[in-house]
Formats: C-alpha cells, sequence, structure tokens
C-alpha cells in the first residue's frame, strides 16, 4: 500500500533542538502534501504551540496534541482525555516534594506554571518560548494550579532531577502515562492517551490502514506512534535506537536536523 498519511513529531523531529526547521524539513512537508499526503502533526505541545507551524507549512489537520490527549481538526475537538482532580493533586505533590522542579499543567487554551524560587525562570521561559507557549501564566502557589480539563502535566529541571521524578513515581499515580522528550523534561498524561492510540483513532476516522501511514519521531514519547505506523523513521537525538515492527529506517545522525526530509526522501520519492 502506498503512505497515504505522514504523521511527524515537531520537537526533534520536525524541528532541530533550537525549535527551528530546516528548509529541507519544511520543503519535504510541502512536497508531500503537494503529493496528496495528509499531513498529522502528533506533539507534545498544545494547539498554540503549533499555529505558526501550520500556517507556515500549509498543514491542516488533524492534529494530534499533548501527546495524544487532544485530537483537533481546526475548531473540532475530535477527542479529549483529561485528569481527575485526585490525579494532579497527586502529580503536582510530587513535583513539590522533589525539589528544583518547574510543574506545568496544560489546559487546551493556556499553559498553568509554577517556578519555585530556586529555579532560574529566565531560563524557563526561553524553553517555553522555544516551545511557542506563549499563552502562559505563572501561578505564585502550587494550589493555584487547576483541578480541572488539564490534559498534560508537565515537570522542568535538569536531568538529575527529572530522573528522581520517575525513579520515585508515586503509586497511587502508576496508572498515568509517562514519559520524557528531553532530558530536562517529564511529561505526564492521562491513562489512556498516547500518540500510538490518537494515531490508531485518526486512521480509522480517515479510512487508513497501519500500512497506509508513515511515521516520524525522536524519543520515547514517540514509540507509541512507531508501532502503529506500517512505516516508522527515529531520529536519534540521544535516545537509545528502539526495535520497531514494519518497514523501519533510522536517520543517520549527520541527518538528524533534516530527518523528515530524509524519511521522506526514502519513503516518499520526495528529494532533498
Amino acid at each position: 500500500m502506498s503512505v497515504k498519511l505522514m504523521a511527524l513529531d515537531v520537537d526533534g523531529t520536525l524541528t532541530d533542538g533550537e525549535g527551528n526547521i530546516s528548509p529541507e524539513n519544511a520543503n519535504a512537508v510541502r512536497a508531500a502534501t503537494a503529493k496528496g499526503i495528509k499531513v498529522v502533526l502528533a506533539t507534545g505541545r498544545p494547539l498554540q504551540g503549533v499555529e505558526a507551524i501550520c500556517s507556515e507549512l500549509g498543514i491542516h489537520g488533524p492534529h494530534i496534541l499533548v501527546n495524544g490527549s487532544v485530537i483537533m481538526l481546526g475548531e473540532e475537538v475530535w477527542a479529549e482525555n483529561c485528569f481527575s482532580a485526585d490525579e494532579l493533586r497527586a502529580a503536582y505533590q510530587h513535583g513539590e516534594q522533589l525539589g528544583g522542579i518547574s510543574v506545568m499543567a496544560f489546559q487546551p487554551d493556556i499553559v498553568w506554571l509554577w517556578i519555585p524560587d530556586s529555579m532560574d525562570k529566565d531560563w524557563i521561559s526561553d524553553r517555553m518560548d522555544s516551545f511557542q507557549l506563549y499563552k502562559r501564566t505563572e501561578v505564585a502557589s502550587l494550589r493555584e494550579l487547576p483541578l480541572e480539563q488539564v490534559n498534560k502535566v508537565m515537570y522542568m529541571g535538569n536531568e538529575q532531577s527529572i530522573d528522581r521524578v520517575f525513579e520515585t513515581w508515586p503509586e497511587e499515580i502508576s496508572h498515568l502515562a509517562t514519559g520524557r522528550s528531553y532530558t530536562y523534561v517529564g511529561e505526564i498524561n492521562p491513562p489512556k492517551a498516547n500518540k500510538g492510540a490518537a494515531l490508531a483513532f485518526v486512521a480509522e476516522k480517515l479510512g487508513l490502514q497501519p500500512e497506509e501511514v508513515l511515521a516520524m519521531g525522536d524519543g520515547e514519547t514517540d514509540l507509541p506512534m512507531l508501532r502503529f505506523a506500517g512505516t516508522s523513521v527515529f531520529i536519534p537525538r540521544g535516545c537509545e535506537v528502539p526495535k520497531m515492527p514494519g518497514r523501519f529506517a533510522v536517520v543517520p545522525k549527520e541527518e538528524c536536523d533534516r530527518g523528515v526530509a530524509w524519511g521522506a526522501s526514502k519513503y516518499l520519492s520526495i528529494p532533498y
């Protein structure tokens, strides 16, 4: 079967480590669209974090957002998963108790963040800007973080502090989906939310088989969608290279910043 849908992670896949899209990747996306292939962004970002990218590259959706917790096409919400208030309280408290960690709550239209006094707020602001998360509000107390319609909790800190998050993860919320997109970021989602389940939902809704799907990603949170897709491409940015079923390729390290273009060349015959 020919590929009819290309699902792309954003950070570290479509973009480089600084949030920039190479000309080669941009051209590959436009060329895929011109060939009639539907391009779907599958990202840990909420909608606000991909709007500029979609406008620049002519991507119309559907979009898999906040690691699969939300699926949208235009203004229409196809699916949404949220935490319970008890799950949120436990996740927030865990981050606070460990120390040296900023705790963030993602709602559809805004990101709420609590930053302990010990952390460099300018560094966090720069990281959030690189993800294009400009609609955000800092709260003075962890108790001010929302307890409803939250699709993702994110921890931000140094590598050692994020290691501790998962090494000491509470049993009471062990059912939640956890992942790590960068060494300094830990991501928590509702139990059934992941990019693989979301991509399967999108494919079924569009009447597509897994064999008609090409997925590309670079990290732990991308693995479920790479396993679902009939063809998958992994961009190795420090994460251990996984074993995948079906057609699977690993981008050469010197091509990582052009990984989407590399994958499109290999599987879609789009030159770069």
